[in-house]
């Protein structure tokens, strides 16, 4: 009996007593700190357990990092505007980027499955075009710190990314989960600008609008709505990636709640692409669309398809409906560039680059471009394109491989839709990224957002998710128990 007692006594202080008993003395040191230590201190103390329970969940599923990494990039540049980070955003990216790869070799190590390595011609490739924007830092007109602002995103990330897909996305599911992370940020972004056209900027956005963005974005039509983007154009493409990527995905989706889901995203993308005021980003769903009429073998795609582009282009081109809306006024002026003041320049530019750019066949080097000074051959000419700047940065040798980069990625997706791919599931992730990929390439010759976050990340993650598709469609043939 006497024993029973001490059994029961030294049940009495439980788990549950101690976490309680710790949660009130953290409550009451954190009060300490707000009240002699100051505001700033106190909240660190308060997030510091947060900030350790999140790592742990991250550290427990490669998944969760990867898609953390990608959510910074969508987010890292427009919270730029309103916290003055102590490293580069790009850093922070490499960071996470770093943080990705420790967390698959912790998973690895401690025995848990992750994806496997697919050295294919196209990642070959890529770290082919990797190590040659490496190698720009021989160039002699570049500099260390010009360069290395550069190369990350423009040569580097191409390759993690692909690695990190292959690592993480391999089975459907995850790919949906993608896909459903990516449309819930589109929206995110396209509700975002739509809060900024009919409530307004915040002090921190009209302060970028009206000195950095004055001269392109508040323009004789009207403003030019950019959400939490580095810019209109980079918005305005995105959402013209979306588009094309979620419509297609919209036509073979058999779940009903995905389906709704994909054609909510890709209308609201559309309104976003709007009021983006982008006219280049309105090639994006046309070329978008066509490619995918090219990719399809059925009849009844290729004449819908055909119909809308057909009726679409006639709207804008042979119409003035709608011209006493600004926004549709706008996207109309986009099928009459040849009158567009601002094309006209552009190609003017491209002339002057002529001139000097036969003289140097690896180009001027990597982020010479944006850091130009008085004296520079490219001071006051802007490339406004991501392959003129691609082109300016690395020579015509560096731009032919760039283009051949290009050109690979939508061969093989093309190749995998019509001849390898079975499944209709991953047919249709794959010709909707291939697709998108197709418009996104086209608006690059009109602007650059081909490495602006976060649509260079997507670019690379969606040529990452086409290289692995054939792996999955074997999973999916064999009805292999991690899909």
């Amino acid at each position: 009996m006497m024993q029973s007692d001490h059994n029961n006594g030294s049940t009495l202080i439980t788990e549950r007593h101690v976490l309680l008993l710790i949660l009130i003395l953290g409550g009451l040191a954190g009060a300490y700190l707000f009240v002699f230590a100051g505001k700033s201190v106190g909240m660190v103390f308060y997030l510091v357990p947060l900030l350790l329970l999140f790592l742990m969940s991250c550290l427990s599923s490669p998944v969760r990092c990867f898609f953390l990494l990608y959510i910074a990039s969508y987010f890292v540049m427009g919270v730029a505007r309103y916290v003055t980070f102590p490293m580069p955003a790009g850093v922070i990216l490499d960071i996470l980027i770093l943080f990705n790869f420790l967390c698959l070799c912790l998973h690895y190590i401690r025995g848990n499955p992750i994806g496997k390595l697919h050295f294919n011609p196209f990642l070959i490739l890529s770290i082919f075009w990797m190590i040659f924007c490496l190698l720009e830092i021989i160039n002699p007109m570049s500099s260390f710190s010009n360069w290395i602002t550069t190369v990350r995103n423009i040569g580097i990330h191409i390759v993690l990314f692909q690695l990190l897909v292959f690592l993480n996305l391999d089975n459907l599911d995850k790919l949906r989960l993608f896909f459903g992370l990516w449309g819930t940020l589109i929206v995110l972004g396209a509700l975002k600008a739509i809060g900024q056209k009919y409530i307004g900027f915040d002090r921190f956005e009209s302060v970028w609008l009206y000195t950095y963005g004055a001269h392109t974005h508040v323009i004789y039509s009207g403003i030019r709505y950019f959400s939490f983007f580095t810019d209109a154009a980079n918005f305005g493409c995105h959402m013209g990636l979306g588009i094309v990527v979620f419509t297609i995905l919209s036509f073979y989706e058999k779940v009903a709640n995905r389906r709704v889901f994909y054609i909510a995203v890709a209308l609201i993308a559309f309104y976003g692409l709007m009021i983006s005021g982008t006219r280049a980003a309105i090639a994006v769903p046309f070329v978008g669309f066509a490619f995918f009429i090219i990719l399809v073998k059925e009849w009844k795609w290729i004449v819908m398809g055909a119909v809308f582009l057909a009726l679409a282009f006639s709207f804008f081109n042979l119409t003035t409906i709608g011209n006493s809306n600004g926004d549709i006024r706008r996207m109309r002026t986009a099928f009459s560039f040849t009158q567009d003041a601002s094309f006209n320049v552009r190609l003017e530019n491209q002339k002057k680059m002529r001139s000097f750019m036969s003289d140097h066949p690896f180009g001027i080097g990597l982020g010479a471009s944006k850091h130009a000074n008085e004296g520079d051959l490219i001071h006051g000419i802007a490339t406004d394109s991501s392959f003129v700047f691609i082109w300016v940065e690395t020579g015509i040798v560096g731009l032919i491989l760039y283009v051949l980069l290009c050109l690979t990625i939508l061969g093989f997706g093309t190749y995998y839709v019509l001849f390898v791919l079975k499944d209709n599931r991953i047919k249709s992730i794959v010709a909707a990224s291939t697709a998108g990929l197709a418009g996104i390439m086209v608006a690059g010759y009109a602007n650059e957002v081909l490495h602006q976050m976060p649509t260079g990340q997507t670019v690379y993650i969606l040529m990452g998710i086409i290289m692995l598709s054939p792996v999955i469609d074997k999973k999916l043939a064999y009805d292999s128990p991690t899909v």
